[in-house]
């Protein structure tokens, strides 16, 4: 979600501005689209009301997407922590040595993300702000963090929180580091599988000074159409090498920097030790 104001002459010209912003980020809060038009939160909720009785977009408590309902949802979290649990090791790993101690980092929802809170030592002192159930179990008994538990409604798909509390929860805090999760990776930016987490993790972005997505190679062919973000606000990306030399060469000339971290060479080394 960029911060560009859109222009146009007409309520009709907008209403047709938001059917084509909702189709890209794939779910919006009224709010983040009141910011983005630059309009009452009540001019939008009727301009999304006549799109919905139009039968272009499907409305949903607090926002409006572009999805059918059953793919709001998301995958299920037991059988995405199974997957390619090799190649997100070793992302997290790398992750951690990004860690500076005394500092606040935010941890996202995901299997990748609660891979990193599992590796966290307790000699660095740290805040560790999560809307990730995984992550707050992972981290209990860590005697060197301090865990800020980011409430709302617990969603089983995700084992994620979400909601007003959860969004009010972040509009005041300050994170130095994100690590942020993706189920879906493109030119277009980083996207997930449902409205509610992408919801979480733009305001997550919004509160961070570094912005490092964690994400196997796997995503980059994986259908998820809620857009999370662009690549802009993504200050650097960890991947495993099982990148093809395409995607990486797309990546450079959007100037992301990648960490390519190899998956077989870190297995064999955990063996030998």
């Amino acid at each position: 979600m960029t911060g560009e104001a859109f222009r146009y002459a007409s309520a009709l010209e907008r209403r047709e501005r938001l059917l084509q912003f909702i189709a890209e980020q794939g779910y919006c809060t009224t709010a983040e689209l009141s910011a983005a038009f630059r309009v009452s939160e009540m001019t939008i909720r009727r301009d999304v009301l006549k799109l919905v009785k139009g039968g272009k977009v499907r409305g949903f408590r607090g926002g409006v997407g572009s999805l059918p309902p059953q793919d709001m949802t998301g995958s299920d979290y037991q059988f995405r922590n199974v997957t390619n649990a090799g190649a997100k090791h070793v992302i997290a790993g790398e992750a951690l040595g990004l860690i500076e101690a005394n500092t606040v980092i935010a941890i996202d929802a995901g299997t990748t993300a609660a891979r990193l809170a599992q590796l966290l030592p307790e000699d660095l002192s740290l805040k560790v702000i999560t809307n990730s159930f995984p992550a707050v179990a992972s981290l209990l008994g860590n005697t060197g963090v301090e865990v800020i538990c980011l409430g709302g409604a617990l969603h089983p798909e995700s084992l994620s929180f979400d909601g007003p509390t959860t969004l009010a929860g972040i509009q005041n805090l300050h994170i130095d580091t994100l690590f942020l999760g993706a189920s879906g990776l493109s030119a277009r930016g980083a996207f997930c599988a449902n409205g509610f987490d992408a919801i979480t993790k733009r305001a997550l972005i919004e509160v961070s000074e570094r912005v490092i997505l964690i994400a196997d190679s796997s995503k980059f062919s994986a259908s998820a159409m809620v857009k999370i973000c662009n690549w802009d606000v993504i200050h650097r990306l960890i991947v495993d090498d099982g990148i093809t030399p395409e995607k990486h060469q797309m990546l450079d000339q959007l100037g992301v920097d990648v960490d390519v971290v190899a998956v077989e060479a870190e297995e064999s080394e955990g063996a030998a030790s």
